[in-house]
């Protein structure tokens, strides 16, 4: 994955975790498992590497962020 798919990526799961945390769904840990069992061309370094971004995210914004994009452009 290229820098600009492994942000894209991060931007998708933390829109379903925003919309997972405000409708009570799964936890993010839960989404992130399901979001790769379904992408096997990501291999392990782009995994980890967007699973950082994501967890980095979460931290930064606190509450719920108005979207993923919102919540990823936080940590610039």
């Amino acid at each position: 994955m290229t820098p600009g798919a492994r942000a894209q990526a991060a931007i998708d799961l933390l829109d379903e975790i925003i919309v997972a945390a405000r409708d009570g769904g799964a936890a993010a840990d839960t989404l992130i498992a399901r979001y790769f069992k379904t992408r096997r061309y990501a291999g392990s370094k782009d995994r980890r590497a967007v699973r950082e971004l994501v967890y980095r995210a979460i931290r930064r914004a606190g509450d719920l962020p108005k979207s993923g994009r919102a919540a990823l452009i936080g940590l610039a």
